[in-house]
């Protein structure tokens, strides 16, 4: 996962399509944290970009209920990285997110976990 968001950066044209990007889409559900966070970074590379992210429209639509949901998986450290995610998420695509998306991140800011604390700030304070 973390070789194919490499070549989505590095290779646009020929990766960053739809039939590539449904593999991280997909292996997101994956048992595995591990993999669930080389997914969530493959994506922050992606989104990072505005003009890689306005290639994300249907990934977008189809995936964001998935990507927002992870903000409470069981390993603290992708739930980090997915609220990083998020926060690129609402820098460079307007209006990815709506209102009930972000909804939530907010309590994220109240958790014992400093990290995913700190994220959820950052986020609270991009919205």
């Amino acid at each position: 996962m973390e070789e194919l968001g490499t070549w989505m950066r590095s290779y646009a044209v020929s990766f960053l399509t739809d039939g590539y990007l449904k593999y991280i889409g997909w292996t997101l559900h994956d048992k595995q944290w591990e993999v669930r966070l080389q997914c969530v970074k493959a994506l922050q590379g992606l989104y990072g970009h505005r003009d890689m992210a306005a290639h994300m429209e249907l990934f977008t639509s189809r995936f964001k209920i998935r990507m927002v949901s992870m903000v409470l998986d069981k390993e603290p450290e992708v739930a980090v990285e997915v609220v990083k995610l998020l926060t690129l998420m609402l820098e460079n695509m307007e209006e990815a997110l709506t209102e009930e998306d972000c909804q939530s991140v907010y309590p994220m800011v109240y958790v014992s976990s400093r990290p995913l604390a700190t994220a959820a700030g950052l986020f609270l304070y991009r919205r």
